[in-house]
């Protein structure tokens, strides 16, 4: 008990506020995170007071619509008050408490974990199957959630927290307020407590397919997985059962994307279009809509250069982070024929970082060398014959013979 974080560590002003400071990084730009900094300390106080009178901390959403990649997502935005309490409570209490009870290849909004980690632990998967059968005769189950987010139930959380959480109730009281305040099912986007809690729920299921079902090529990142396995058979009484114990908490799977592959085969897995070969090598590509986005955006971020929109170190900062990215796969063509492209739009603008100029007149030191003349040159015959001769060597010559 000594250890486990407690709700009475919450309420401290010191981790209020440097949590607060944690939410206001990267948005000073905006009107609600100023206020919220100039007059930060009395709000840590209202906060601190609220909390120790387990009052409802919930004052709300921002309701917008984002379209990405022509899918519309209903946004609810939290306000900075209480985001500054879900960012306490989610690195002082739940990433404690839950990450240990998680799988190793859970990779989801953790630290030192993301895309770049699942993709690595499914190429570790591959070269680790590809060594135990010395080919690659075998399948991959590739799994996708249908709305994951918002089919969870908020009945099964509170059962799971509550077993957890049962040291300390005040906890699960202050986390499932933050949970139905988004209604009755689902989990609100955003939110840090809803982020953690999407990659706890199925836990059970993980653990389940490692260890009961020894599927040890498992992954899974938020609602997407995969299993490999020598057998085809085997997979397909795998995928009943997850689909039955999907089902007992309220996920449905998305039928479209669930499907058994050949690992010879290409598949896609988290934007990324791998396969394994005879040799053994992991071949894992970029897809293709990613590249065509980026070359898109390139072309929208000339047009913003032109208008004095952004800078050209806003562009370059944004290529670099797609270079950072597209880096992990087998992509050299994909990254020659972008590179090419940048160039070609933003030649100009190279020219002049590397000439050191940034759109200044550089200044130019040759104007100030005086050339140098070359004396004239004498003929070595004429030199030789040349009768003219110095004034010293004349007095020299009187003053010896005593004149």
């Amino acid at each position: 008990m000594k250890n486990l974080p407690m709700y009475k560590d919450l309420c401290d002003p010191n981790v209020l506020m440097d949590a607060a400071k944690k939410c206001m990084q990267g948005v000073m730009w905006k009107y609600s995170t100023q206020a919220y900094y100039l007059d930060r300390i009395e709000r840590i106080r209202i906060t601190k007071e609220r909390l120790e009178r387990r009052d409802r901390m919930s004052d709300g959403f921002v309701q917008f619509t984002v379209c990405e990649r022509g899918k519309r997502r209903d946004i609810r935005s939290i306000h900075i008050n209480e985001r500054v309490v879900h960012r306490a409570e989610n690195d002082l209490i739940l990433v404690p408490v839950l990450r240990p009870k998680l799988i190793y290849d859970n990779a989801a909004s953790l630290k030192d974990k993301g895309t770049h980690f699942a993709l690595k632990r499914m190429k570790v998967h591959l070269w680790k199957y590809y060594r135990k059968h010395g080919s690659n005769d075998g399948y991959i189950l590739m799994g996708d959630l249908h709305s994951y987010f918002d089919s969870v139930d908020h009945d099964v959380v509170f059962r799971e927290y509550s077993r957890i959480f049962r040291y300390d109730p005040d906890i699960v009281n202050l986390t499932m307020d933050f949970i139905d305040a988004f209604g009755e099912k689902s989990l609100g986007l955003g939110s840090q407590v809803s982020q953690m809690t999407a990659v706890f729920y199925p836990n059970r299921i993980d653990h389940y397919i490692k260890e009961q079902l020894k599927i040890k090529g498992y992954g899974r990142y938020m609602d997407d997985f995969y299993l490999i396995h020598e057998r085809r058979e085997y997979l397909v009484e795998c995928l009943e059962q997850i689909r039955r114990m999907y089902a007992d908490i309220g996920i449905e799977l998305n039928e479209k994307k669930t499907r058994i592959i050949k690992l010879s085969n290409e598949f896609k897995f988290l934007k990324a279009k791998t396969h394994l070969t005879e040799s053994g090598r992991v071949v894992m590509r970029p897809d293709r809509g990613t590249i065509t986005r980026e070359r898109r955006k390139l072309k929208a971020l000339r047009r913003k250069l032109d208008a004095g929109e952004i800078t050209f170190a806003d562009v370059k900062q944004a290529y670099n982070s797609w270079q950072g990215h597209i880096k992990h796969f087998d992509s050299y063509r994909t990254m020659r024929n972008m590179d090419k492209l940048f160039h070609e739009l933003f030649s100009k603008e190279i020219r002049k970082e590397r000439s050191g100029s940034n759109g200044k007149k550089h200044k130019n030191f040759r104007g100030e060398f005086k050339q140098y003349n070359l004396p004239e040159r004498i003929d070595p015959a004429e030199r030789r014959h040349r009768i003219e001769r110095r004034p010293e060597r004349d007095d020299i010559r009187k003053r010896g013979s005593g004149s």
